[in-house]
């Protein structure tokens, strides 16, 4: 009897599993696929150069395999008369690769590992790192010596992969790396709440994959699979894929332009201040445009083009430089944006300032009505978790040299980067988010280089490089991207934020070995023909020596400028929410002249326009009916990825699809 009432427990328990989603194979096979990925990513991404496996927010390699897995259930489904897995299973595993999309990648070892040995190896040739930057460096914070020199240049004939060199400088830079980490893991539950449920953001990059994963009565994925609007949007943009990578290896075949540029027919003054002026086609973001509201879409190219239109205007008056491309006209912009951050920061901290007072009130007072059930964490855990992240990474700063006012500072700008970052994918769903400053551009208005001084700049030198610059496969937008895919498909958030932890750590054990045995196997420098794993840490090095040599203050024009962004991100939102037919949002002000924005605001430009006609001349009805033809576009954009990364592995021909 008691046998009997254990199996019947048993299989109670494995069925809620099963409802829930979490269970041992799904977690198993988003281990295996996660750690997978990260390990193919090095050798795909900088040596062949092929289509970025992350590059972004919407990351090919997880999407790849969640249609594959969706695509082999549906066939198992229809053959054997039951999938083997479910859709919340499925879930599960799509978060489980996409969270880890970014470790391999620009969300850590792409900086990490180059950066450590940069300011020795290429110092000289004219440069003075040595006399202006080395003796500012703490002796575990970098690599120098043989190893640091033969990651990039290959070992030689019979030496072994120095790992224990590696052993410091990567165990100390790890626990600023899990502290940063930690800090968007309970930053993101904080926030979910509000956002999610209270506002109601519509998370576009979480809508595809629930899309394919909709389960309409017959099986997991047979809506989608099985749509004639999506196979028509995938085939159309896979030909044109497949034909521009034919004419790649084989010129005479022609191929079908998706970029133009203006540069050329803008070369005098005043339009050349307005360049760069490119107009991309990519695919997914037109897909994604098309899902957006229309006011989030053109605020983003709106915003674009208003930048270009102020340089003209200022190189009319007299200044120098362009858009994005250096001079004062640059760094003008630069400030306005620095200040519309600002603003965005404060309004979405004054909206969420009932969640956090009630959090941190919790490391208090514990609440006798339960902690948060429903959200990811306890706000408990969240508050203390943020709390001892926050404290971790500044007495990390301070014992690298950084003073503690600048440190702290640094910490608050970094924290409202991340918070706006996240809020922009979440309410905008841009599959890129670049800013086109850094944290060290705030702490620059505090004196100036003179104020900052040498040790200061040196770590933060390092940390922008590291962590903080190129945010396209920042950790705390996936995070709460899988915290509401998993809310949307029925799976515990709670028992899920444990696995998020566990598969972060997996795959960095995974991928820091696979990272170094690539390139000590072939050189960092010998592979790296665009600069893309070396360009950065000696651009911002390159900086570092400039400032240490030639010390500025700020100007009092740049606070004018900061206040003028402000001031446009305020009266653009008052008027949004005084008048309903304003036509811009205010986000797009915040990164108006970034890398990410003068690259995809032509294809979020078509985006809005099909979205709009469609509107107009069919009615919402009209919408929702072609939605699945985007959803198509954004599938063939993905399979067109993997179809040349799959053959550029052979051939060791890369071809760049997606964004890069």
């Amino acid at each position: 009897m008691r046998e009997e009432q254990a199996r019947a427990s048993h299989a109670e328990r494995s069925a809620r599993q099963r409802d829930n989603g979490i269970t041992s194979r799904s977690v198993l096979l988003g281990f295996c696929l996660a750690g997978l990925l990260c390990a193919v990513t090095p050798y795909n991404d900088y040596v062949v150069e092929n289509t970025f496996m992350a590059g972004n927010h919407f990351p090919v390699g997880a999407v790849a395999a969640l249609l594959l897995l969706s695509a082999l259930n549906l066939a198992a489904q229809r053959l054997r008369g039951r999938a083997f897995l479910s859709a919340r299973e499925l879930s599960v595993v799509y978060i489980l690769i996409m969270v880890t999309s970014g470790i391999p990648s620009s969300g850590l070892l792409r900086y990490l590992i180059p950066t450590l040995p940069s300011p020795y190896y290429f110092a000289g040739m004219g440069n003075q790192w040595e006399r202006l930057i080395w003796g500012h460096i703490p002796q575990w914070m970098g690599l120098s010596g043989a190893p640091g020199s033969w990651f990039f240049e290959g070992l030689p004939e019979g030496a072994s992969l120095p790992w224990g060199a590696w052993w410091i400088p990567l165990s100390r830079w790890l626990i600023l790396v899990g502290a940063v980490w930690l800090m968007m893991i309970c930053l993101s539950a904080l926030v979910r709440k509000q956002w999610a449920d209270e506002e109601r953001l519509a998370f576009p990059l979480v809508q595809f994959p629930l899309e394919v994963l909709r389960d309409t009565g017959r099986a997991p994925s047979a809506w989608f699979f099985g749509n004639r609007l999506v196979w028509l949007g995938a085939s159309v943009v896979l030909l044109v894929h497949l034909i521009n990578g034919l004419h790649t290896y084989s010129p005479s075949v022609p191929g079908i332009p998706i970029s133009a540029s203006m540069d050329s027919a803008l070369a005098d003054r005043p339009w050349a201040a307005a360049v760069p002026v490119r107009f991309n086609v990519y695919f997914s973001v037109i897909g994604f445009g098309y899902l957006l509201s229309s006011e989030v879409a053109a605020g983003f190219w709106l915003s674009c083009i208003l930048m270009k239109v102020q340089a003209v205007v200022l190189s009319l008056l007299g200044y120098e430089g362009s858009s994005a491309w250096g001079g004062v006209i640059t760094d003008i912009g630069n400030r306005e944006q620095m200040g519309a951050l600002l603003m965005v920061a404060g309004t979405l901290l004054w909206f969420l300032r009932g969640t956090l007072a009630s959090a941190f009130r919790r490391i208090l007072v514990a609440s006798p009505g339960g902690d948060a059930p429903g959200e990811p964490l306890s706000y408990r855990f969240a508050a203390l978790g943020l709390t001892a992240a926050l404290a971790v990474a500044f007495a990390w700063l301070v014992s690298a040299g950084m003073t503690p006012v600048f440190a702290g500072l640094f910490l608050a700008f970094f924290l409202a980067i991340c918070l706006v970052l996240t809020r922009i994918i979440a309410e905008a769903g841009l599959l890129m988010v670049q800013f086109s400053f850094k944290p060290v551009d705030y702490l620059l208005m505090f004196g100036g280089t003179t104020a900052l001084g040498p040790a200061n700049l040196t770590v933060l030198t390092f940390v922008d490089t590291v962590l903080t610059f190129d945010l396209r496969e920042c950790l705390m937008p996936s995070v709460l991207n899988g915290f509401r895919m998993a809310e949307q498909s029925g799976v515990s958030t709670r028992r899920l934020s444990r696995f998020i932890g566990g598969v972060l750590v997996f795959a960095l054990a995974v991928t820091i070995p696979v990272f170094l045995k690539t390139f000590y196997g072939l050189g960092a420098a010998v592979v790296d023909r665009n600069g893309t794993l070396t360009g950065l840490p000696r651009e911002f090095f390159t900086e570092l020596a400039s400032r240490l040599e030639t010390p500025s203050r700020p100007l009092g024009l740049e606070y004018l400028w900061m206040l003028a962004g402000a001031a446009a991100v305020a009266v653009t939102s008052w008027l949004r929410l005084t008048f309903v037919w304003w036509p811009i949002h205010p986000l797009g002000l915040v990164m108006g002249t970034s890398y990410s924005t003068r690259n995809l605001w032509f294809s979020l430009f078509l985006g809005w326009l099909f979205r709009m006609l469609t509107v107009r001349y069919s009615g919402l009805r009209g919408y929702v009916r072609f939605r699945p033809l985007f959803m198509g576009i954004i599938m063939g954009d993905v399979l067109g990825a993997v179809l040349w990364d799959i053959v550029g592995f052979v051939t060791k021909v890369g071809i760049m699809v997606t964004l890069d």
